[in-house]
């Protein structure tokens, strides 16, 4: 038996970063420019989805045996969440937009259309949109690389009594590979703050085409992938194939503005389920655009500055249209 271990870690010692994968998938190494994502905590990876499990009741006695749980380290995927970003970095932005929309020209205009197709993402190839996430702990030897990650959901919010107003993110990254439990040392890029962007530098707050007085702003995009098959890889058995991403991707969020004249035709357009334009940002440096949005609820919020009104949203659109159009440069 090990004596007592005295060793005390904080958890401001544990850092986070995240890069664009650029090696094949599957491949168990960084690759690609690490960026740090640097939150208030650092949570660990969720492990609880990567195991077999099956408690299975045999007779005898009324008692589970030590042998009746099975649990097997196979065949599952695993997930890395990170919350309360506040947005410093303009790389690491373009790199969590171009993650999680597949497009590969962030810094530009990032948009994703209703006619998006579905992309390759086979074990072996390099095509898609997919990442390193590395956790650093105080504990060299027990350091976290999560390969081959898609960054299924990211919400993006402004709201000026959060972080001084600064666009702040939050997030999930998924694979269907075991991550390497050992020293990682590949340093992260040290780039300084070169993006302060949020609540306010949003020169246009525009819902149905009319000017409002906004209260904050968020959205979320959702593009997930599933694992498919079973493969070796890495000499590990049972290893993803190749990941399916062509479900369903999804645009919501929530708009909360000053209830005036606004404003009183939206509980209409809820009503009509009529599709409106959601404009917020300056149009050149921070920028989020929902042309077809949709209302999906209608409530008030009294508060000490008066009555706002929160609009849920999802988006829509057809064809080569654009879902959202989100610039951040």
């Amino acid at each position: 038996m090990a004596g007592l271990d005295k060793t005390v870690y904080s958890g401001k010692q544990f850092e986070s970063y995240v890069s664009l994968q650029s090696d094949a998938l599957g491949t168990n190494d960084v690759s690609g420019t690490l960026y740090k994502i640097r939150t208030p905590e650092v949570s660990d990876i969720d492990f609880s989805a990567g195991f077999q499990t099956a408690d299975v009741e045999r007779t005898g006695q009324r008692v589970l045996r030590p042998t009746d749980h099975f649990k097997v380290y196979k065949g599952g995927t695993f997930t890395w969440s990170f919350s309360d970003y506040a947005v410093e970095n303009e790389a690491a932005l373009q790199l969590l937009l171009q993650l999680v929309t597949e497009d590969d020209s962030p810094s530009g205009t990032c948009v994703i259309s209703g006619n998006q197709g579905s992309v390759v993402y086979e074990e072996g190839a390099s095509t898609g949109e997919y990442a390193c996430v590395v956790i650093s702990s105080p504990d060299a030897d027990e350091d976290r690389l999560m390969f081959s990650s898609i960054l299924q959901e990211l919400t993006l919010s402004i709201d000026p009594t959060q972080n001084g107003g600064r666009l702040t993110a939050s997030g999930t990254f998924w694979s269907g590979y075991q991550p390497l439990i050992a020293a990682e040392g590949t340093s992260a890029n040290a780039t300084a703050v070169d993006y302060t962007r949020g609540f306010f530098d949003c020169t246009t707050m525009s819902i149905g085409g009319d000017d409002v007085v906004l209260n904050k702003f968020d959205i979320t995009i959702s593009n997930p992938a599933t694992r498919v098959g079973y493969s070796t890889v890495n000499s590990i058995t049972h290893e993803p194939s190749a990941y399916n991403r062509g479900g369903q991707i999804s645009v919501t969020g929530n708009v909360s503005a000053k209830l005036d004249d606004n404003v009183t035709d939206t509980i209409a357009d809820f009503r009509a389920g009529t599709s409106v334009n959601i404009s917020v940002g300056d149009g050149a440096a921070i920028d989020f655009d929902i042309p077809t949005a949709k209302y999906t609820g209608y409530s008030h919020t009294n508060t000490e500055n008066g009555v706002f009104i929160d609009l849920p949203f999802m988006g829509t659109a057809d064809g080569s249209d654009p879902l959202v159009t989100i610039i951040a440069t």
